[in-house]
């Protein structure tokens, strides 16, 4: 249990009070950002209000009492996009070394077809009405469209923890990943400003946020805030010291139940070349398309597992390393796909392919000596699926490659899961949402990869890799997030930063 100062308290009380008289103001906001379509690629720059990255830096630097709002432009050394786009941070300076991280990603996934979403408009948010139906099953309905859903478990294990059947939600693309987390950090970052200018009370430490472009593809906001690779260093470049700091990365969840770590996720190709040879006499030549299928077949045996797994210790709190091959094929002979028809130009029909090539999606436990030695992991993978591709098809020759950004490393907060619930910032983390929405969340662990993965390889500062508002169907139509969550969520956020950097002798 975190037992607040009675002046923490009074910071709390009118940072809280402050969310509770502009609920509305930022509901309005949410609804703003849903409206602003913002694809990984396209979230915008600070002096364009028409794009989400705009609209969020004018409403905060138009509203900033105490604390600072900044941007980084993204620059293209690290980035795979052409259009400039920035990250948004805003930092409450404290008189301490401590700090307190926490971040959010203004980039959404693309709609689907319009046609999917209530009066076929994915980009304005709109009033809905969620109910659990049965287990794991949701009914949402929007005006006259009512739909039947499937959610995950671990979102229907909350829905079961606090007996309800019921919700007001607000449904549109990105509502939920992550537009609503940006406002939870947006209404406790303001909250908490206007609690400060009104109490004798300054932070013991800084509270930084920051809104990260990117993460639905290579969170590139992320490895620029931290330096990873080719990024710059923005968290860097402004502290020289990480200790007595904690991290929270803000993500549509599971109703504030603190998610203490992730596999990691590696992107590997796997190129086959052989030799072209006429259909008609191919044992003359080298089929490269037929050796990948030896190698893809290859992946489902118990011994390929094995030799893969034996790269990483078995991880009682992460999980298992699982392989899923052939996440994309294209061989020799094809010229053009058209994505939406299906409809494939081919060539050289009558020829035996002469390469062919093959991603895997492989989620990674931790390694011996974790986290270090990500290059040399990253290297002997790379020779092992090579070496087991070469045993079974020994007339082709295979190269293996990690893309610059196709590695995301595992973050985890301690070896298992009962050290992990002892944790500090998880039993912090549990005390705001408890007191915040009334019932003891637990702790999870993410089935998927989000910015802790660099945000935490690139410092070692201690992050939840996930803690946010409940919803649910983020990358589907009918995406959702629970309206109380918003706003229970900014309150949650401005609990969880003063209980973790505290507050200094008074002024």
């Amino acid at each position: 249990m975190t037992e607040l100062t009675s002046s923490e308290r009074a910071v709390v009380e009118a940072g809280c009070s402050w969310i509770d008289d502009n609920a509305d103001v930022l509901i309005e906001l949410l609804g703003d950002l849903v409206a602003r379509p913002s694809l990984s690629g396209s979230e915008g720059v600070h002096d364009d209000d028409e794009t989400t990255v705009g609209h969020l830096w004018s409403f905060l630097a138009d509203r900033a009492d105490t604390f600072d709002v900044a941007t980084q432009p993204i620059p293209s050394t690290s980035d795979y996009r052409q259009d400039t786009r920035e990250n948004v941070y805003t930092t409450l300076t404290g008189e301490g070394d401590s700090g307190f991280v926490a971040t959010s990603h203004t980039d959404v996934v693309p709609p689907g077809s319009d046609d999917d979403w209530p009066e076929g408009d994915p980009w304005t948010m709109r009033d809905a009405v969620v109910r659990r139906t049965g287990d794991c099953t949701v009914e949402v309905t929007v005006g006259d469209c009512v739909e039947e859903r499937t959610i995950r478990d671990r979102m229907d294990r909350i829905w079961k923890l606090r007996g309800i059947d019921e919700v007001d939600a607000l449904v549109g693309r990105g509502v939920y990943d992550n537009k609503a987390s940006i406002v939870c950090l947006v209404g406790s970052v303001l909250g908490l400003d206007t609690a400060l200018s009104e109490t004798p009370s300054s932070l013991g430490g800084d509270v930084v946020h920051g809104h990260l472009v990117g993460e639905e593809v290579y969170q590139v906001g992320a490895k620029n805030m931290v330096g990873w690779g080719a990024g710059e260093n923005w968290l860097g470049e402004r502290y020289d010291s990480y200790d007595d700091w904690t991290a929270a990365v803000l993500e549509g969840s599971y109703g504030f139940v603190p998610v203490v770590g992730h596999r990691g996720l590696v992107w590997v190709t796997l190129r086959a070349r052989g030799e072209s040879a006429h259909a008609s006499t191919p044992e003359l030549g080298r089929n490269a398309v037929l050796g990948m299928a030896k190698a893809l077949t290859e992946t489902e045996t118990d011994v390929y597992h094995e030799s893969i797994a034996d790269l990483f210790i078995d991880d009682p709190l992460l999980g298992d390393l699982t392989v899923a091959p052939g996440t994309t094929i294209v061989g020799g002979g094809i010229e053009h796909v058209d994505h939406k028809t299906g409809e494939i130009d081919r060539g050289g029909v009558n020829t035996i392919p002469d390469w062919c090539e093959a991603t895997f999606d492989i989620r990674i436990p931790r390694w011996e000596g974790f986290p270090d030695g990500v290059n040399d992991l990253q290297e002997t993978l790379c020779e092992e699926i090579e070496r087991r591709a070469t045993t079974v098809a020994p007339d082709v020759k295979f190269e293996v490659t990690i893309g610059e950004h196709e590695f995301f490393p595992p973050v985890a907060l301690a070896t298992d899961q009962e050290a992990t619930a002892d944790h500090s910032l998880v039993r912090t983390a549990a005390w705001a949402a408890t007191d915040t929405v009334g019932y003891d969340p637990g702790i999870d662990v993410a089935p998927g990869v989000t910015d802790a993965a660099f945000v935490y390889n690139g410092t070692h500062i201690p992050t939840l890799v996930e803690y946010g508002p409940a919803g649910a169907l983020s990358h589907e139509s009918l995406e959702f997030v629970e309206r109380e969550q918003v706003i229970a969520g900014a309150k949650a956020m401005l609990k969880f930063a003063v209980a973790e950097v505290g507050l200094a002798e008074q002024r």
